[in-house]
């Protein structure tokens, strides 16, 4: 156990990174030489000498071995090179130049696989060669006299890159040689695919909440124009249950008109009482005359007794009216509460869709800008939900006083009726004991002459109180009638207030389709990125499956060829040896032989150069 322990401490210890190089040599001409090495990195931590992959690692070293393949691998990023001599001659590797002679290089870069691929192109000049480029580089190192520029491109597509040289001076064999421009990309395929796999995640993560929302965006439309529909149902029963409230007033303010009368009448038989106690009390002649004016009076209470009973009715009936009322706006009130309830689950969703769409990383611009376009539009639906909800309180606070109204009216119609239903069965009791007392008027009125007109006085006092009684009436009665026209004028313009509340919902329905379309199409660019990010994966994948390595590296190396310079030989002055037959013999001048040899030594050997290096 011991023995396996220590092996796995040495194999967590003792690690190798490999990467597969891809080398492409291009020249002038061209041509283009391919070779492969896979790299190994060999890291040993641990305190031992390790043996790996033919290599002897000391402890607490790292060593790096190339070793040559020969299989056939497929690149993972295109380079065009195309090379411009501006007043130089290009010919068989050799550039014959002069200090205004400029090399252009145009290097088309292409990933031939559907991700961005990061590249550096770097170039070491000295001071014979002077580099001119349109992009600033983005660093720049010194290493042995030697300048070297470097350029961090992300390929997308076909990009460009432009470079120029130009010869600054040449050499002391009159030529130069111009310096490689190497373009370098590194890529990983494990980081890659598993960097697609968390885009496609939070892709299909998004894609989640939006059909969340669009479910939330059709539940909220179904909603609003339910609402709708019960709006209009709410402002008819409103307008009706005004309508009726008033012509309720109308008929309670009628019936103080009644109870003045019957006061009135109350009043003149209370008097017509007392003037015939009075009378009694001279002369027995109007016995007659009495016992009909009581008969009449006990007829004429019994007729009121009959109309207070009705008036109690009606109060009953109103009463009743406004139960129905009370409960139809409590019902009212029970919609409201639970429309805003749904308006707060809605600017919920909202918010949460917000916080959801805020945090999606996307870096394509027209996502971007859809993203910023639906966030713009959430802001106003939430706007608007909530400018609702502060309508939808204001309608809960009026249906409150409209039931606080109702409730008051309701108990001063009750009392109301509770005072007719006691002043009925009394004048139905007076008329009751008046015909009685004219029956005995009529009967004993010898006898009881004096009684009966005590009794008279009695029974005018009784029609007196019970015409206070019902005068009573008349302000409790007058209140009620001013209250039910209130409350049918506020329930007609709570109508009015809804009426215009449903109209800007359903205005707000063309808006709310807006959004659901605005995330249908959201919703349809994020599946089509899904399903890019997807082929992007698979075509990974497959590449790995050819290379069977996941780290890979390809280096492009452009060798430009040797400029020399242009030297016009002027003709050779002759020197003429005088032998001895008198001819003369023509040469050139030792001078001019020797330099014109060194410039052709010069160029044969950095061309030969030149050759063996990129063989």
């Amino acid at each position: 156990m011991r023995v396996l322990l220590l092996a796995l401490l040495l194999l967590v210890q003792v690690f190798a990174i490999s990467t597969l190089v891809l080398k492409y040599t291009i020249t002038a001409d061209g041509a283009v030489e391919f070779s492969a090495k896979m790299r190994a990195l060999l890291v040993n931590n641990s305190p031992y000498e390790v043996n790996m992959s033919g290599a002897v690692l000391p402890p607490y070293s790292a060593m790096i071995v190339e070793k040559d393949v020969k299989d056939v691998y497929p690149p993972f990023l295109k380079l065009d090179v195309n090379i411009e001599y501006v007043d130089g001659t290009y010919s068989e590797g050799v550039l014959q130049a002069s200090n205004r002679t400029v090399v252009v290089i145009w290097l088309k870069m292409e990933p031939l696989l559907p991700i961005e691929i990061p590249a550096i192109v770097s170039v070491a000049v000295d001071d014979k060669v002077a580099l001119l480029y349109d992009d600033p580089p983005t660093s720049v190192s010194q290493v042995s006299g030697t300048t070297v520029y470097y350029w961090s491109v992300l390929v997308r597509n076909a990009t460009v890159f432009k470079l120029a040289l130009r010869v600054r001076q040449f050499g002391s064999f009159g030529a130069v040689k111009m310096p490689a421009i190497t373009v370098t990309s590194a890529l990983d395929l494990d980081n890659a695919i598993n960097t697609i796999g968390r885009q496609i995640e939070s892709l299909r993560a998004a894609e989640a909440q939006l059909s969340n929302f669009s479910k939330a965006a059709t539940l909220f439309t179904d909603l609003v124009y339910g609402q709708a529909q019960n709006l209009t149902q709410l402002v008819l029963i409103l307008n009706v249950s005004g309508i009726a409230l008033r012509q309720g007033a109308v008929a309670l303010n009628a019936s103080t008109y009644a109870l003045e009368a019957l006061r009135r009448q109350l009043l003149a038989l209370g008097d017509a009482a007392s003037g015939v106690a009075t009378t009694l009390n001279q002369s027995l002649l109007l016995v007659d005359y009495q016992y009909t004016a009581l008969i009449t009076a006990a007829n004429l209470l019994e007729v009121q007794s009959s109309a207070l009973s009705s008036y109690s009715r009606a109060a009953s009936d109103a009463a009743k009216g406004l139960g129905d009322i009370r409960n139809q706006l409590y019902n009212t009130r029970g919609n409201l509460v639970e429309l805003r309830r749904a308006l707060d689950s809605s600017i919920e969703d909202i918010e949460e869709a917000k916080k959801r769409l805020s945090g999606i990383s996307i870096n394509i611009s027209a996502a971007q800008d859809a993203l910023k376009s639906a966030l713009a539009v959430l802001d106003t639906a939430e706007a608007q939900l909530r400018s609702l909800r502060a309508s939808v309180d204001a309608l809960i606070s009026t249906v409150d006083s409209l039931i606080s109204i109702t409730d008051s009216t309701i108990k001063t119609i009750n009392s109301a009726k509770r005072s007719l239903d006691e002043l009925a069965p009394l004048l139905n009791q007076t008329a009751v004991s008046t015909r009685g007392n004219a029956t005995r008027l009529r009967e004993d009125t010898p006898k009881i002459l004096l009684n009966a007109s005590r009794n008279l006085v009695e029974v005018s006092q009784s029609l007196y109180q019970t015409g206070d009684e019902v005068a009573k009436l008349l302000s409790p009665v007058h209140n009620a009638s001013r209250i039910l026209h209130e409350m049918g004028v506020r329930l007609e313009e709570s109508a009015k207030s809804l009426e215009e509340y449903r109209l800007e919902q359903l205005k707000a329905l063309p808006r709310l389709g807006a959004v659901r379309s605005l995330i249908d199409n959201y919703t349809q660019l994020v599946q089509r990125q899904i399903r890019e990010l997807e082929l992007q994966q698979e075509t990974l994948r497959r590449y790995y499956g050819l290379v069977n390595v996941s780290r890979l590296e390809a280096q492009y190396v452009v060798e430009l060829p040797v400029a020399v310079e242009n030297i016009t030989i002027p003709p050779p002055r002759l020197v003429t040896l005088e032998k001895a037959s008198g001819n003369s013999l023509s040469m050139p001048t030792v001078p001019l032989l020797s330099l014109a040899v060194g410039v052709v030594a010069a160029v044969l050997f950095l061309s030969r150069a030149t050759r063996r290096r990129a063989s």
